[in-house]
Parts: C-alpha cells; sequence; structure tokens
C-alpha cells in the first residue's frame, strides 16, 4: 500500500467511511482493482465521551452524507488522469451495493497542495493539503482536554497501536514533534 493511499484512507475513516481497499472487480480486461470502495451511514458520528470528534463538514455535505447512506468509489493519485472511473467498473460498483444509484466518485489528488475542494466532470476532487488539514485537526482535538483524558481512560490510542500501524506510525512522529501543523 502506498503512503499516499494510507492518508487518503485515513481521511474517508475519520469522516465516518467503512472501508473495502484494493477491491477487485471481475469481467474488465485491465485496471482489475479499485484503491477503495467505503460506505458511511447516515447520521453516523463518532465520539470520545460527550465530544464529537472533527470531521470534514464540506466534504460530507457535498457527498450529502447527512441526508443519505453514501457509498463511494475513490482513487488516489497525482494529476488529472483520465478514465479513472470507466463504466465497467461503474457498473459494477453499484450491482455490489444492490443496484444502488447513488455511487459518489472521489478523486485523492496528491500533486495538489491547496485545501479546496473540486467538483469536476461527477468527480469531487480532494487535494493532498486537504487531507492533511483534516487529519492534525483531528489529532490536535485529540491532544486538547478534556477529549485527551478520554482518549487515556479508554486507552484508543493503545488500540490503534495495534489495528491501525499506519495511524500509530503518525501518532508517534506527531508525539515526537516530526509531524506538526501550521498553526
Amino acid at each position: 500500500m502506498e503512503t499516499t493511499e494510507k492518508i487518503a484512507f485515513l481521511y474517508l475513516r475519520f469522516n465516518g467511511f467503512f472501508l473495502m481497499p484494493y477491491f477487485t472487480v471481475f469481467g474488465v480486461e485491465k485496471g482489475r482493482h479499485l484503491d477503495v470502495l467505503g460506505i458511511r451511514l447516515a447520521g453516523s458520528e463518532e465520539k470520545v465521551g460527550e465530544n464529537l470528534l472533527s470531521r470534514d463538514e464540506e466534504f460530507i455535505n457535498r457527498l450529502r452524507g447527512y441526508e443519505e447512506d453514501t457509498i463511494l468509489w475513490a482513487e488516489v493519485g497525482t494529476g488529472s488522469r483520465r478514465d479513472l472511473f470507466p463504466e465497467r467498473k461503474e457498473a459494477y460498483c453499484k450491482r455490489i451495493f444492490g443496484g444502488k444509484d447513488q455511487l459518489k466518485k472521489v478523486y485523492f489528488d496528491f500533486d495538489k497542495q491547496q485545501e479546496d475542494l473540486v467538483y469536476k466532470d461527477g468527480i469531487l476532487i480532494v487535494p493532498a493539503g486537504r487531507c492533511r488539514k483534516i487529519i492534525l485537526d483531528r489529532f490536535s482535538q485529540m491532544e486538547s482536554e478534556p477529549v485527551k483524558n478520554k482518549l487515556n481512560e479508554m486507552t484508543k490510542t493503545g488500540s490503534w497501536k495495534w489495528s491501525e500501524d499506519f495511524l500509530a506510525d503518525l501518532l508517534c512522529l506527531r508525539k515526537t514533534g516530526f509531524l506538526k501543523s501550521n498553526t
């Protein structure tokens, strides 16, 4: 798994998505895998005690994720690439989710360091700068009081060391001072 994919998957995880990375599509001749399929249930939220954990509100709103369950197909790369979301793969994905038409397509562009979301040709483009901001915002929130105290009680950070290696690595870099936000 590439680092850019790990960052994109963590961004989606922090926004309430359950993920199916490297999903294989049958019946196509080339490019048989998708970077990730995901689902986010409407109204889902993540709390520590009474504290709602931060997420990318604009991203979720653009996907209508507060109003309806969101089914997502995301690709990760650099620059604008054509044919990332071919129709045969899209039809396959829709069948996986019971023929639902609300499949949302998202492209994580790691050439772009700005933070603005862009909608182009039915694809929501998330630049690397936005992923970085949202992930670091969540880390800052986790380090704040009283969230930090609740996390220590629940040993959530300890469980991440066993279940999510990449997240544990980022938390370690953050703790040592290597990974800091610009603010």
